[in-house]
């Protein structure tokens, strides 16, 4: 297949480049469109361009051009759809375009055939929606023979709801098959439309993209009209994908329209599609992704290939060979593993999932080897322990990666190591279980972990009715009260999501230290100790208490018991989160009693100590007691990271307390410690790290502040809050340093540009405190204070002037 590094020639990119400029004029800041009406001229004005451009090309780029003018017309008639010129241009480049395929049928309706479709899919989504109501919540005041129960009839349930989806999905996408294939006429070989990803592994949702391939019958290659059969099917999909894209639920960035790219200068924020209602469309045309027949069409310096999904079934098996995939760029042998048949032939379908099988039940090393790599690099990228641990500082969370992947991958992963080749989850666990690889409470366990990340996936899309993954909030007001991990759990239920991170957290950790995992049999076992870690990680410090009160009251003191070692260090840490500090205090120095082998756990106690001291305001105590074990955290069996994370929150807390006792000048040089202990800390902790670093210097700031040195303290503040933008901190955090610098400001009386600090602070400040608590915020009345008095001596200076 022809390919190209640019989709038109330079003039017409000139123009392309030239609109793409405008847009940016009603886009925020965050590259979201400020003004919709205004926007969707533009778009059906490059709509326009590319359908003219399209009649001037001849190479895949024609049809590169045909699918962007599609998604960008009915952009145009989302955003004003009572438009009737946006409307009849959408109509007449849908009848041009049967034209140009060389339809059988000229007079076809795709607009028609699309709303066909789109009563489908209202239909399939209040099915859904319906079913998912009847799923309920797990309790905590359960036995645990009822807690069981109602987890087989969670997996029951959900079980049944995927299967439907699945079912519904492939039925829409037979019927668009069919029509496409009656208006392109007969076709001239047997072939097979092959659904691949979340499709094939039956956990499909309502808002899913369809990933697929095109696989022709073998032999098709060797007739003289193979030019001409590949056309064909490249002009069906094309088809195809216009329909779907008449569904107007296709994101503009997905059709990748360079013109976007070109235009944005570094520091700015592409063009993003926050309009659309994200649902049902092919896979996107960036270069990572290109999952449909016509695939990767665009050239790059550094792949200067294109890879075409459409091929005879033994030609496609050759991207299962390792040398094949990696040219590619992106895992596609990943992708061709799972798939199943939507529409066409058949037999076409068995011979490729048979050629597909005898690769999974390979002996060869290389295969082998290939999986080990993918299964190590999923376990560093999707480790559920650091998902969550990025969190504290996020107003956001990507459900699909914290909750979906953390388990699915690795399902997959075991199912190919042990040569089962059915994609779904739950069929490849039940495999797994009647191979003895493990056991029914491991296989119940693991079936319970999906049944859960498929219902937070139904029940987030579904709820915002758009395949948007995020929850939580575009900004975070306090990382002291962040909302992420509540909207997270009000999806499923709180019990459910902790029981899901402590399996998802013990596969892997099987996953991790079995060198052989081609012999592997394991099984999983909750502990309270799981329980007591995911109840911490998900900031559940009530429960935490809570639950240990039950648990000491049904079972006397351990103390040779590991497990029960970790859960008293978890309650010691809830409870300084609590502000219970005594109590902590106690349960710390009971741990500090007993000879604690794990090191990790030794240095988290001495934080957990220091902290406590410094809020009880025993701060020459608390300062002793970081001077003495300093030392031993030197000689603490502990990773370089792990060391400097512990040396910054001790250096942290000793200079929290100089402040206290108002030794500036040594809190100053502990805070400077602290940040570049912070600044080492390992790459996976950004941009935790960085935020830490900007607490820093805002405290190294208010330090000189103190001190009487006002430009120092400005320039420190600055600094703080260029991390804070850079690494989207906390608003609260942000708005304390323009605190700082209207107060250093006013020290200088430059009541003028402390005015304009303060007045920033305290805008930011009234649009995230709900109105009813806004009088009686702190600081919300400090900062109107502050306003106030840069006000009456700004007027008294303007008034001497």
């Amino acid at each position: 297949m022809a390919g190209s590094s640019h989709v038109v020639d330079s003039t017409c990119e000139q123009e392309l480049n030239k609109m793409a400029e405008q847009l940016k004029q009603f886009l925020d800041k965050n590259g979201k469109e400020k003004n919709s009406e205004k926007s969707a001229s533009i778009f059906h004005q490059m709509g326009l361009l590319y359908k003219k451009f399209s009649k001037q090309d001849d190479s895949i780029t024609k049809k590169l051009s045909i699918i962007r003018s599609a998604a960008l017309f009915n952009a145009a008639v989302t955003r004003q759809p009572g438009n009737e010129q946006f409307k009849q241009s959408l109509k007449d480049f849908c009848s041009d375009l049967l034209e140009t395929v060389g339809a059988k049928i000229l007079d076809a309706d795709l607009l028609k055939i699309a709303q066909e479709v789109k009563e489908m899919v209202k239909e399939m989504r209040k099915k859904n929606n319906e079913s998912l109501q009847q799923v309920n919540n797990i309790p905590y005041d359960v036995t645990i023979d009822e807690q069981k129960e109602l987890e087989a009839e969670k997996i029951t349930n959900i079980k049944t709801i995927q299967a439907q989806i699945t079912e519904n999905y492939k039925n829409m996408m037979k019927f668009v098959s069919n029509e496409c294939e009656k208006i392109m006429g007969n076709p001239p070989c047997k072939y097979s439309i092959t659904g691949m990803g979340s499709l094939a592994r039956c956990e499909i949702t309502p808002y899913s993209d369809f990933e697929h391939i095109i696989l022709l019958e073998e032999g098709a290659q060797e007739k003289d009209n193979y030019p001409q059969v590949l056309e064909y099917f490249r002009w069906l999909s094309v088809l195809f994908q216009t329909v779907i894209i008449n569904l107007q639920e296709t994101i503009i960035p997905s059709v990748a329209i360079p013109s976007f790219k070109h235009v944005t200068k570094p520091g700015e924020k592409e063009f993003f599609d926050a309009f659309t209602k994200r649902g049902i469309s092919f896979d996107g045309l960036m270069l990572h992704a290109c999952k449909l027949p016509l695939g990767r069409m665009e050239r790059t310096k550094k792949k200067p290939w294109t890879t075409e999904l459409i091929k005879p079934v033994n030609e496609m098996l050759t991207y299962l060979d390792k040398d094949e995939d990696l040219k590619n760029g992106y895992r596609i042998s990943d992708v061709l593993m799972n798939n199943c048949q939507v529409y066409g032939d058949e037999q076409i379908y068995q011979q490729f999932s048979e050629g597909v099988r005898n690769v999974l039940q390979s002996d060869q090393p290389s295969h082998h080897e290939r999986l080990m790599e993918q299964l190590n690099e999923d376990l560093k990228n999707f480790d559920a322990f650091n998902c969550l641990n990025a969190l504290f500082a996020d107003s956001k969370c990507n459900i699909k990666r914290l909750v979906y992947r953390t388990s699915t991958l690795f399902i997959s992963a075991l199912g190919r190591l042990n040569s089962i080749d059915d994609g779904s989850s739950f069929a490849i666990i039940d495999q797994l279980n009647n191979n003895n690889i493990i056991d029914d409470e491991t296989a119940h366990l693991l079936s319970y972990a999906i049944a859960v990340s498929c219902q937070v996936r139904l029940k987030v899309y579904m709820e915002k009715e758009s395949q948007d993954d995020y929850v939580g909030e575009e900004q975070l007001y306090d990382v002291f009260a962040n909302k992420v991990f509540t909207n997270l759990m009000d999806t499923v239920g709180e019990r459910s999501m902790v029981d899901y991170f402590a399996i998802a957290y013990n596969l892997q950790n099987v996953l991790k230290s079995i060198d052989d995992l081609s012999n592997l049999k394991f099984n999983i076992t909750l502990t309270p100790r799981d329980k007591f870690r995911m109840l911490r990680m998900l900031q559940l410090h009530d429960r935490i208490i809570s639950e240990w009160e039950s648990h000491s009251q049904e079972q006397p003191p351990n103390t040779s018991s590991q497990d029960e070692l970790w859960m008293r260090y978890h309650v010691a840490r809830a409870y300084c989160i609590m502000h219970k500090y005594k109590d902590s205090l106690l349960m710390l120095e009971w741990l500090e009693e007993r000879d604690i082998e794990h090191h990790w756990l030794k240095g988290r106690r001495m934080r957990e100590k220091a902290c406590c001291l410094y809020y009880l305001d025993r701060f020459q105590e608390a300062l002793q007691f970081i001077r003495r074990v300093k030392s031993e955290v030197s000689h603490l069996n502990l990773s370089d990271s792990e060391k400097y994370s512990l040396f910054s929150e001790l250096a942290h807390i000793a200079a929290r307390c100089q402040y206290a006792l108002k030794e500036y000048q040594l809190a100053i040089d502990q805070f400077m410690v602290a940040s570049i202990y912070y600044a080492h800390l390992d790459q996976r902790d950004e941009p935790r790290k960085e935020i830490s670093r900007a607490t820093c210097f805002y405290h190294i700031g208010l330090c000189f502040y103190k001190l009487g040195d006002y430009d120092a303290a400005i320039n420190e503040a600055e600094k703080s809050l260029q991390h804070h933008e850079q690494n989207n901190g906390s608003v609260n955090e942000k708005c304390d340093c323009y605190t700082l610098l209207g107060g250093c400001l006013l020290e200088k009386h430059d009541f003028e540009e402390a005015l304009k600090y303060f007045q920033t602070e305290l805008d930011l400040r009234l649009q995230f405190v709900p109105s009813e608590k806004q009088d009686s915020d702190e600081k919300i009345k400090f900062s109107r204070s502050n306003i106030q008095i840069c006000q009456e001596n700004w007027n008294w200076k303007r008034y001497f002037r």
